[in-house]
């Protein structure tokens, strides 16, 4: 036999193998971006700059705007392996990150995953599980801007200071969806020397059945990452959080009820314990539109050994989503923001914008 009649089925057979790697590996690169323009004010003490209406231009109102990318391996087996690299963005000015300098430039998402029938592992910096929770059971999702539940939790608004929506140094173990019911366990190592920045911890389940969910979240927080300022030797903050939801058809409703306290703090702005609730609905109107609607209000209280407190925050949002296409949507929304507090003042806010995902 021949050297040619050996070489070609070689050649073809050792293509055939490269095609069949790369199409059990992929690549992708991907992202949104969420910008609006309005009138915008909140809650605060009367004439004070954070009362203060603004009219301008302004980002990740319905969500927070980000680049990603990503890749998967399959592995064989039955197990396979990726990565996910995302980072925040500011696109009414064109900054990085959410908050300035103090924002890692992978803040959203740095880590390596493995998959297999087991369930699934994941190490590096990830959404926290109380997070994940927070924006599945209201209309709004992750909406930093205007969702009540996403502010009175992890936004501007919020009581709880050292969590981030984002976990560094984290580890979590996810179960498969077993008969609808999903759950995971989370990790945030304090890697510290001292005693002051300790392992945090987090579970969180949630069970799907037809038009019915409900979930929970639970975590203490023991140490804290950039943006966030770090705790110190026997701080904790513990919150858990439920949520359930409904699909009607005619309406999607959705409710929520979270519980939050402090240990360890001294000063009366951070020695507080909280509770919070939400209930909202998303509404088709149009076959390509829907009405949100959702109303939080939390409730601090004094904690041990602090004078009273008794802060009632509340906040609405009102707001219609229409899409043009699977990636491109418009939304107008109005958000009453009230801080039962002294001296405050209610904030109103009228914003349109536009969110585009690739």
């Amino acid at each position: 036999m021949s050297h040619s009649k050996v070489f070609v089925p070689l050649v073809i057979a050792s293509m055939g193998a490269c095609a069949s790697v790369h199409a059990q590996s992929s690549l992708q690169l991907y992202g949104v971006v969420d910008i609006a323009a309005g009138s915008f004010q909140y809650s605060g003490a009367k004439g004070s700059a954070a009362n203060a209406r603004l009219t301008k231009v302004e980002g990740n109102q319905m969500i927070t705007s980000f680049i990603g990318l990503k890749g998967t391996e399959v592995l064989g087996g039955g197990l396979k392996a990726g990565f996910v690299i995302e980072s925040f963005l500011r696109p009414d000015s064109g900054a990085s990150g959410r908050y300035g300098s103090s924002d890692p430039f992978w803040s959203r998402a740095a880590n390596v995953w493995v998959q297999g029938g087991l369930g699934q592992l994941t190490l590096g910096r990830q959404g926290s599980l109380l997070f994940v929770n927070t924006l599945q059971f209201n209309p709004l999702g992750a909406a930093f801007g205007l969702s009540p539940a996403i502010r009175l939790t992890f936004g501007g608004t919020k009581v709880y200071d050292k969590s981030d929506s984002g976990w560094s140094n984290a580890l979590t173990y996810q179960t498969p969806n077993l008969s609808g019911f999903t759950g995971a366990v989370q990790v945030q190592f304090g890697e510290g020397a001292s005693k002051d920045e300790r392992t945090s911890y987090a579970l969180s389940a949630r069970y799907v059945s037809g038009p019915f969910a409900v979930g929970g979240a639970w975590q203490t927080m023991r140490s804290a990452e950039a943006p966030k300022p770090s705790l110190t030797a026997g701080q904790a903050q513990n919150f858990g959080m439920l949520g359930v939801s409904y699909d009607a058809g005619f309406a999607k409703f959705f409710g929520q009820y979270g519980a939050f306290a402090n240990k360890g703090f001294t000063s009366l702005e951070n020695n507080i314990d909280t509770r919070l609730y939400q209930v909202g609905a998303a509404v088709p109107v149009t076959k390509s539109g829907k009405l949100l609607v959702s109303y939080g209000q939390s409730k601090e209280e004094e904690a041990s050994g602090s004078a009273p407190v008794d802060v009632t925050h509340s906040i609405l949002t009102l707001a219609y989503d229409h899409y043009l296409s699977k990636r491109t949507d418009v939304y107008a929304a109005f958000m009453l923001d009230d801080k039962d507090k002294a001296n405050f003042k209610k904030g109103y806010t009228y914003t349109v914008g536009v969110r585009h995902a690739f």
